[in-house]
């Protein structure tokens, strides 16, 4: 069927506001999360989706989001979940949670009745032993559990995480790496890189599957939530080239993968749902240098400025995403509570007042070097124009994949072109702009960002601190210490009943996807 679904635009969810104040102060979302767009009477599926990469790892402590997270995040269990259309933070193995008063002690309860796939039960042991052992591990999952300082468990299902600060990020963490569970028997053995025993709702099919090109996952139909997971097996194929991925759900070995808007209409509409999401990932020039350490013209509000002035946003919305996504000059989700749609018109293209800013600050004839990487070559002719258009100019070196994040870290560069995908906005915020996220290099800050991360820090309620999320998200856009261009959608193609129902949580696992026939 050809029912083409749009995804709102600009929606604050004040839900998700009531969720997560719910939870500080310890009434969790119930103790049992609504079946999310699936039904027990529905026939089960085989799921097979392309992703455009494959797991780094499946041990816990190297765990990496994005769409690694189909493969793990389906063997592996999250002590908490995101609903997939409103980004509510929901109970996962955890059915409940709650924060003492200042925010530095955090008391989950777990699910009864909770296994891993070696029959093996899921306890507060097993949670104390993986979140200390990622915490103290050399891995992609360390830095995020950086303020917890000790992990016990009160009981066989209470566990309790004293942090040396209140941590804003750390609820929306547990839905990700940070909160995944590992089976303490096994956890250091050395399969649990590749074939990790998981209390998740799948197994691995070691002798099915291809590590680095086809994972394949069975159903464990004594998952403690099966009811609610209409799949009895997985695929995922790791497909990095978008026509191959195209071809290949022609040809019925997948049922579930991202479209180019201008070859969607070749899909049979018998065959395929199209469901377009406006919004899954911000693309922006972040500005390294923001305090002019090295490049003192970027550390010159107006030579900022005027980089967001020179961008034709709706013309690179058009030219190179192909109208699907939004024009933005915000760095956090349209779908959040923190978005402000009137700040989309504080860089109304205008290189002409561009230039005359570069001109006024001193900086004009200005050149600077930026990693030229797999996700910059196409938008790369457009800033080079956009930066001679205000009088400056763009050297691009060339960066191999591998070594893409160590040169935006590195400090010889003062420029970088980044997709950032919707975590949590608070997250996202605080991966820019704080003075240890690893989207601000240098440790910028100032005055106000000081003020503003200091109230943040000390303010649990989600409700309290949402006023200084805004008047954050406000100063950065006037500073324009980032350059946003577009919210990058994305087009998904499923077929053989089933539909994918993201939203507001772009979070890469199978509940993005429903059984509706």
């Amino acid at each position: 069927m050809w029912n083409t679904r749009k995804h709102r635009r600009g929606v604050v969810l004040p839900a998700a506001m009531l969720i997560t104040a719910l939870a500080v102060s310890g009434c969790a979302a119930g103790s049992d999360p609504e079946p999310e767009g699936t039904s027990a009477t529905v026939v089960e599926k085989d799921l097979a989706i392309a992703a455009v990469s494959a797991p780094n790892s499946l041990d816990p402590a190297q765990l990496v989001d994005g769409q690694q997270m189909f493969v793990w995040s389906s063997i592996l269990d999250t002590l908490l979940r995101k609903d997939p259309a409103t980004g509510e933070i929901i109970p996962g193995a955890a059915e409940s949670w709650e924060y003492n008063e200042d925010g530095t002690v955090l008391t989950l309860v777990l699910r009864e009745g909770m296994t891993f796939s070696s029959g093996d039960p899921v306890n507060a042991d097993a949670v104390v032993s993986t979140m200390l052992r990622s915490r103290d591990t050399a891995g992609n999952v360390q830095s995020r559990l950086a303020s917890v300082t000790d992990v016990v468990a009160e009981d066989d299902r209470t566990v309790v995480v004293s942090f040396d600060g209140f941590d804003p990020e750390f609820l929306d963490d547990l839905s990700s790496g940070p909160g995944a569970i590992g089976d303490p028997a096994t956890i250091d053995d050395e399969r649990t890189a590749t074939d990790p025993i998981g209390s998740g709702p799948f197994t691995l099919d070691t002798e099915k599957t291809v590590p680095g090109s086809s994972y394949v996952l069975v159903k464990r139909d004594d998952y403690w939530d099966a009811e609610n997971v209409p799949f009895k097996t997985l695929t995922v194929k790791v497909i990095q080239d978008q026509t191959a991925s195209f071809n290949a759900l022609q040809a019925g070995e997948l049922n579930a993968a991202t479209v180019q808007s201008q070859i969607v209409g070749q899909l049979d509409k018998e065959k395929f749902t199209i469901t377009q999401n406006d919004a899954v990932a911000t693309s922006f020039l972040n500005i390294l240098d923001r305090g002019g350490e090295k490049w003192p013209a970027l550390g010159d509000e107006r030579v900022r400025q005027a980089i967001n002035l020179a961008i034709d946003r709706e013309s690179v919305l058009k030219g190179l995403y192909s109208g699907v996504g939004i024009a933005t000059t915000q760095l956090v989700s349209p779908f959040g509570a923190i978005y402000d749609e009137s700040l989309n018109d504080t860089y109304e293209y205008d290189p002409e007042k561009g230039r005359k800013l570069v001109e006024e600050a001193g900086y004009a004839g200005e050149s600077f070097q930026i990693p030229s990487t797999f996700l910059s070559t196409t938008v790369e002719p457009v800033l080079s124009q956009a930066f001679a258009d205000i009088g400056l100019s763009l050297e691009w070196v060339t960066v191999p994949p591998q070594q893409a994040q160590s040169a935006a870290r590195s400090g010889d560069y003062g420029l970088y072109f980044q997709i950032l995908g919707f975590n949590a906005d608070s997250a996202d915020l605080a991966t820019t702009f704080a003075t240890d996220g690893v989207g601000n290099p240098r440790g910028y800050t100032d005055e106000t960002l000081n003020s503003l991360f200091s109230e943040i820090d000390s303010t649990v309620a989600f409700d309290d601190r949402l006023p200084i999320y805004r008047e954050l998200n406000e100063y950065v856009v006037d500073q324009a210490f980032v350059a946003p261009l577009v919210y990058v959608g994305a087009t998904w193609a499923t077929g053989d009943g089933i539909t994918y129902v993201g939203e507001a949580n772009t979070l890469s696992t199978i509940r993005q996807f429903a059984v509706t026939e």
